[in-house]
């Protein structure tokens, strides 16, 4: 049911609708309702659509375009534009049609000249700072929604940089693991060249339990007056019987191999 346009007013019935300045004048005793964007927006639509249910998911589209908002933004605005209208006596404007939307009746838009001004201004100037609150509820609600994007796009940013980043630990621990694991077993068979101690005239010599040939212990008991506290003797392989023999000197260990008489080795 749209009048006319003019200078950006457009008309519905007996009712002037200014886009930029955000009212809503009644013709009749110029009562002027300031309202938000999204409120005038609403009533020119459904104004425009006299008659007709208008869906509250095409309300949603259609006045918050650019917008991300709830279904509570609807239910706030159309009772804010009630409140208002309320307050000039326009009690029935906007109607509710059940689990479908909203509507305004043709009739309701018709100038017949009864409506006379009966509000205060005081009770306009509660409504506007009603619509401002109004208006900020709105904005928050759309700063939240792109707030709540941005804080699940920087999870998955998260999300995706700890799965590289274990990625690319994962590789390097399995080295290192690997490493100390070749250590332990390198250590595990140096210990069970070990497995058992004998005695040489009375020093404690750590073997691997094949009996020790003449010339180790021979040289063992040379350095029995020494202070060396620990012996071990093992054999180092070979087609001869050779031995290795390493003596511990105050945590130091001392290789006395070359003390150890083995020509029969080089025959």
């Amino acid at each position: 049911m749209n009048d006319e346009v003019n200078n950006g007013v457009e008309r519905f019935g007996r009712f002037d609708v200014d886009y930029s300045r955000r009212t809503i004048t009644r013709i009749s005793d110029n009562a002027v309702l300031k309202v938000s964007r999204s409120e005038t927006h609403i009533f020119a639509l459904l104004a425009n659509s006299a008659n007709q249910t208008i869906h509250r998911e095409t309300l949603l589209k259609e006045c918050w375009q650019g917008k991300v908002v709830t279904n509570n933004s609807l239910t706030v605005a159309i009772k804010n534009l009630r409140t208002a209208f309320s307050k000039i006596g326009e009690h029935k404007i906007i109607q509710t049609e059940p689990k479908l939307g909203y509507s305004i009746k043709e009739a309701a838009l018709a100038d017949d000249g009864y409506f006379q001004a009966s509000y205060k201004e005081d009770d306009i100037s509660k409504h506007i700072e009603a619509h401002q609150i109004a208006e900020i509820i709105e904005m928050r609600e759309h700063t939240e929604c792109i707030i709540k994007k941005s804080e699940l796009n920087n999870q998955d940013k998260r999300r995706n940089s700890r799965f590289k980043r274990f990625e690319s630990i994962s590789i390097s621990d399995f080295i290192v693991v690997s490493f100390f694991f070749l250590i332990t077993l390198f250590a595990c068979y140096q210990y069970l060249l070990f497995v058992d101690t004998t005695d040489v005239d009375g020093i404690s010599v750590h073997y691997n339990g094949v009996t020790l040939p003449n010339p180790v212990t021979e040289a063992i008991t040379e350095h029995k007056t020494g202070d060396i506290g620990q012996w071990y003797a093992f054999p180092i392989g070979g087609l001869c019987e050779r031995y290795q023999l390493i003596g511990v000197l105050n945590e130091h260990y001392i290789n006395l191999t070359s003390q150890v008489n083995q020509e029969q080795c080089n025959d």
